[in-house]
């Protein structure tokens, strides 16, 4: 009997117990997750349904088959085989039965309490959960040389498919040979860039800066200098700078010399006349001597040099601060001219000469008034490319870094200071719209004088952009799009045909700039567009096993082939053979 009042006992318990438990919120009849959980028409679900019996003992144990698990064992919430029930379930009251039948229909059946589980279909392996930590950055620094993943991705040689064009453009093109050495010895820390390449005379004239990789910051430990003979790739001369960033270099034109030289300039402003000559010693055997002549007429980064005299050699240095020098490159000092000025900086016009200036204005100035607003926010005037014109030497094509290309008449020059003229000494292109990127939204990286095609101005910039001008008619011709900014642009004239070649880090494209020379009965000569510039063929940089990026080119002609010389982020340069036939 003590055995007997205890179950009953334990039974009462039970049932208190059970009063307890209300219905949980979740299995309301709106609901989603309940409803999901007691629904049971998916299709999908095939598992094998397990029947749980549970049973409560209220008799004498002598009697019944005694049950060898008691109530206790039996946990007051049930849970599916894979999953996690988070609501408690309630079980409805009954005297002697207790049923919860989970099933298709939803519908009680008589006999034995049943329990159907139906096991959601889940993968069979454990999951596991990872744990991640914060990456926590403290440093405020911009980034500084980090490659992202998409241009990692965009410049992978492992994923790249040939498509239909691109074995169209293999057919314009070949490698022919490369300059440069085959090994390395700067060592593995150490990152060389090909900056500057340029031919004249059957040289090459290559600049490399040499970097270290795991600097923050970009720092250039060193620049080197390197002539090579292109037609066999050997080495003539190097000349390495230490400590020192070297941004141009150009071979001086000269007529009737034995004596290379060379126009160096230098992030600090230095001006350096770099000079080679071969000699034979006693027993007749070549030697190369070597002349460095160092001058610091800019105190800002030189970035334009353009030759614009043969006979005497004169060159144009311009630096950042608006400083351009007319060289004597023979005495390596200003030229003395009483008439134009030789040195002299730029300065932007100022805003109150703006606000004062006239409203009435003609039309096709409103482009370039906003133009000089923008650019007469700042206190110096940026050069980066230096052009002349072979019908006036005296008039300068300045291209800056806020986008605008300047024409300055250095016959206005007064006390070394010029100011950037209103009426931007004519060039105020008609066709360049009235927006106020008349030139080009973002910094200029250079122009170019299109030799065979008089009159003719090329312009490129940071705004992935390629405009040619006609400087004498005060039109803009064409505009090449193209997918990156513009590091390099060159013309080429062969015969009636014309061709622009662009080179950014990713490919070098080739276009016919679709333009006829069309004399008027004045005697002016009139430049025509017939169509949209057309693109010829691409050299891609994923066909170079040792580049990454292109950063320079020169094109040239030799032996009545035209080549183009590419220098990248290696310190070999490759040649190529191309074939400009339409």
């Amino acid at each position: 009997m003590d055995t007997l009042e205890e179950k009953r006992r334990k039974l009462r318990e039970l049932r208190e117990r059970r009063k307890l438990n209300h219905v949980p919120f979740s299995a309301g009849p709106n609901d989603d997750l309940a409803s999901h959980l007691l629904n049971t028409e998916h299709l999908h679900l095939t598992k094998q349904i397990e029947m749980v019996n549970i049973s409560t003992q209220t008799e004498e144990p002598v009697e019944l088959e005694v049950e060898s698990r008691s109530i206790e064992c039996f946990p007051a919430i049930l849970t599916y085989e894979q999953a996690v029930q988070t609501d408690p379930v309630h079980f409805p009251q009954e005297t002697d039965v207790h049923v919860l039948e989970v099933s298709s229909g939803s519908d009680e059946e008589d006999g034995n309490s049943e329990i159907e589980l139906e096991s959601p279909q889940l993968d069979s392996a454990d999951t596991l959960v990872r744990s991640v930590e914060s990456h926590v950055i403290e440093n405020q620094a911009l980034t500084v040389g980090v490659k992202s993943f998409s241009l990692l991705e965009a410049l992978d040689k492992t994923k790249a498919a040939l498509t239909q064009k691109q074995l169209q453009n293999t057919e314009h093109y070949r490698i022919s040979h490369r300059l440069g050495p085959e090994n390395d010895d700067l060592g593995e820390d150490i990152e060389t860039k090909c900056v500057w390449v340029d031919y004249y005379s059957e040289l090459v004239l290559v600049v490399c800066q040499d970097s270290y990789k795991s600097s923050q910051e970009p720092s250039i430990c060193s620049s080197r200098v390197s002539i090579y003979k292109f037609s066999t790739g050997e080495l003539v001369d190097t000349v390495v700078f230490r400590g020192q960033a070297i941004l141009r270099g150009k071979f001086v034109r000269r007529k009737r010399s034995t004596v290379t030289s060379a126009i160096l300039t230098s992030y600090n402003g230095k001006t350096i006349l770099y000079e080679t000559r071969g000699t034979t010693d006693s027993n007749g055997s070549l030697l190369i001597d070597r002349n460095l002549i160092v001058r610091n007429f800019h105190h800002y980064p030189a970035f334009a040099l353009w030759q614009h005299h043969i006979d005497p050699p004169r060159a144009l240095v311009g630096s950042t601060d608006g400083t351009i020098s007319d060289l004597d490159v023979l005495k390596m000092e200003v030229y003395q001219n009483a008439d134009v000025g030789t040195q002299f900086k730029i300065l932007p016009v100022s805003s109150s000469s703006l606000l004062l200036s006239d409203d009435d204005a003609p039309h096709q100035l409103s482009g370039f008034r906003l133009q000089l607003d923008k650019q007469s926010r700042y206190d110096e005037t940026a050069v980066k490319s230096l052009v002349t014109m072979p019908q006036d030497p005296t008039i300068i094509y300045a291209g800056c870094e806020d986008g605008g290309i300047y024409k300055i008449n250095t016959n206005s020059v007064s006390s070394g200071v010029l100011r950037i003229d209103t009426n931007n000494n004519g060039f105020t292109p008609k066709t360049a719209g009235d927006t106020e990127d008349i030139f080009h939204s973002l910094p200029i990286t250079g122009l170019c004088r299109c030799a065979g095609a008089p009159n003719l101005l090329l312009s490129y910039g940071m705004d992935w952009e390629c405009k040619l001008w006609d400087v004498l008619n005060n039109e803009l011709l064409a505009t090449i799009e193209v997918d990156y900014p513009v590091i390099n642009s060159e013309w080429l004239s062969e015969e009636d045909n014309y061709f622009v070649f662009i080179l950014t880090p990713v490919a070098l494209t080739v276009y016919n700039p679709m333009v006829t020379l069309e004399p008027s009965e004045s005697g002016v000569l009139y430049w025509r567009t017939n169509e949209r510039p057309k693109e010829i063929f691409s050299v891609e940089v994923s066909h170079f096993e040792e580049f990454t990026y292109f950063t320079s080119v020169t094109v040239l002609k030799e032996n009545e082939r035209c080549y183009a010389l590419l220098g990248g982020d290696n310190i070999r340069q490759a040649c190529v053979l191309m074939n400009t036939q339409i």
